[in-house]
């Protein structure tokens, strides 16, 4: 839950869930990710460019005595509203029924996971070798995962092991923790 609120906010939905902070507990629990065995010894913290993200991210680059890296298309998926009213009651299962379902000025899944893919290709190819932190969204990293591994729009598996499922509850910040050898993945795991 976020406790922080600006009731005169004339902000497009847009901006404002890019600016939106992490709550109180939001940044106990980036804190504590950050102690986790995984979140050591990490050679480059990358991060979308919202608020939340780099709120995050700010604690594993602490950690790390390192800097983070802001590249935007590791940011969420974008709604194409400017009001939560205007977002219709069943547009994220359409989004997940349809690929390329969007609104107006918004982001298909297919757009999203494309996006995300892009970013995270480049990332690797630059960074071989490298233990790479990147502090992305729950939306945006759903849509890449449906992309990359084997997804009917209810169950996201890997090699025959569930990733997610429709009963998955994302416990923000989540780990997925995804392994390369010679540009191929060889192991994703869910590091809670």
């Amino acid at each position: 839950m976020n406790n922080t609120k600006n009731i005169n906010n004339t902000d497009d939905l847009q901006i404002q869930n890019e600016k939106t902070p992490l709550s109180v507990e939001g940044e106990e629990k980036a804190k504590s990710l950050s102690l986790k065995d995984e979140m050591q010894n990490i050679d480059l913290v990358i991060s979308s460019n919202y608020v939340r993200a780099v709120s995050t991210a700010k604690y594993i680059a602490h950690q790390n005595k390192l800097d983070i890296n802001i590249i935007e298309d590791f940011g969420e998926r974008k709604f194409g509203v400017n009001k939560w009213d205007e977002k219709p009651k069943d547009f994220d299962k359409k989004q997940i029924d349809d690929e390329n379902y969007k609104l107006k000025n918004g982001e298909s899944r297919k757009e999203t996971a494309d996006r995300m893919y892009k970013a995270l290709m480049n990332v690797l190819e630059k960074n071989k070798g490298k233990r790479i932190a990147i502090v992305s969204h729950a939306t945006a990293i759903t849509y890449l995962f449906m992309k990359m591994f084997k997804s009917d729009g209810i169950t996201i598996s890997y090699n025959g092991k569930k990733l997610m499922d429709k009963n998955f509850v994302w416990n923000a910040p989540e780990i997925f923790k995804l392994v390369y050898e010679n540009d191929n993945l060889i192991s994703i795991e869910n590091v809670r």
